[in-house]
C-alpha cells in the first residue's frame, strides 16, 4: 500500500469539473497493485480536464484489483479505485493524487441504505470520468448487471462458493435479498460479505471490458431497456398519456403483475 497526497486545489477543481466540490484536507492512502509506467508529469490542472486520457486495462487484474480494494473501502470504492486508480497509474502525477477513499460513502447503496449498489455507482464514475461518450457505456453496465446471473468472475482469495443471482434491478437492496434466496446465507454473514467484495469485482471486470471496447471502436450495446419496460414505458414515460416517472430500470420484479393487479392495474403483454 502507498500513500498518495492530494493537492487541494488540483482536486477541487476536479470535482468542480464533474459537477461538485468537496472539503478534502491531509494526505489520503489509495491501495497500490498496479506497476506504474514512466511517465512525464502532467500540466497543472491537467487532472480537472474530462475526459482523462484512457489507457487500455487489463480486465482481469482490474477485477482483482477491485476485489482486494473491496477489503479496505467496500464497493464503490473498490470499483472506482481498481478501474481510475489502474490509470492513474499509468498516467502518473497528478492523477495519481486524486482523493480515491472520498467513494467509500457508497458502501451498501451509500452506507446501508440499501440504494444504487456502490459498484454500480464507482463504475458509472469512472465511466464518467474516462469516456468521452459515458451514457451508453453506463447503460450497457447497468442493463447487463441487473439481467445477468453475478458474480460472473472468480477473484483468487475467496474463502467461500460463489452462488451467482440475477438481481433484477440495479439497486443494492434486491441485489442482495435476490442473492440470500439463492444462496440460504443471511444478509450480514461472512458468505454475504465475500460475495459483494466477489460483485464488486465481477462489475468492475466487466467495467473494463467496456471502456476498452469502446477506446478500440468495437463498443456495441444492447437496447438499455427490458421489452417489458418499453410497454410500461408507453404510458408512463416521457410523451406518454400519464408520464409520471423516469426511469431505464427493469419495472418488474418491484411492479409485478401481481401487484399492480391490486391497483385495478391491466395486466402486461408482450
Amino acid at each position: 500500500m502507498s500513500n498518495r497526497t492530494i493537492d487541494r486545489r488540483q482536486a477541487l477543481g476536479f470535482l468542480a469539473g464533474i459537477g461538485g466540490a468537496v472539503a478534502l484536507g491531509g494526505a489520503t492512502k489509495a491501495l497500490g497493485g498496479a506497476t506504474s509506467e514512466p511517465t512525464t508529469p502532467a500540466p497543472k490542472g491537467t487532472m480537472a480536464r474530462l475526459p482523462w486520457p484512457y489507457k487500455t486495462l487489463d480486465p482481469e487484474a482490474v477485477g482483482q484489483r477491485a476485489f482486494d480494494a473491496y477489503a479496505k473501502g467496500h464497493c464503490m470504492y473498490g470499483t472506482f479505485e481498481a478501474i481510475v486508480g489502474s490509470v492513474a497509474d499509468k498516467l502518473g502525477d497528478p492523477y495519481k493524487g486524486f482523493p480515491f477513499e472520498m467513494f467509500i460513502y457508497g458502501m451498501g447503496g451509500v452506507h446501508g441504505w440499501g440504494t444504487l449498489c456502490g459498484s454500480l455507482n464507482g463504475c458509472a464514475a469512472a465511466i464518467q470520468v474516462l469516456s468521452a461518450n459515458p451514457e451508453p457505456v453506463i447503460d450497457e453496465l447497468y442493463r447487463w448487471y441487473q439481467s445477468v446471473a453475478l458474480p460472473d468472475f472468480a477473484p483468487k482469495g475467496m474463502k467461500f462458493k460463489n452462488v451467482p443471482s440475477v438481481a433484477g434491478s440495479p439497486l443494492c437492496h434486491p441485489s442482495i435479498a435476490k442473492w440470500c434466496e439463492a444462496s440460504g446465507k443471511k444478509a450480514y454473514s461472512p458468505e454475504r460479505k465475500e460475495r459483494c467484495g466477489v460483485l464488486t469485482a465481477a462489475v468492475a471486470h466487466k467495467c473494463a471490458m467496456l471502456l476498452n471496447d469502446q477506446a478500440a471502436g468495437k463498443f456495441a450495446p444492447a437496447s438499455a431497456v427490458d421489452p417489458r419496460t418499453k410497454t410500461c414505458m408507453g404510458c408512463h414515460e416521457k410523451g406518454g398519456p400519464m408520464e409520471n416517472m423516469r426511469s431505464k430500470q427493469a419495472c418488474a420484479p418491484c411492479h409485478s403483475d401481481e401487484t399492480l393487479s391490486l391497483k385495478g392495474h391491466q395486466k402486461i403483454k408482450l
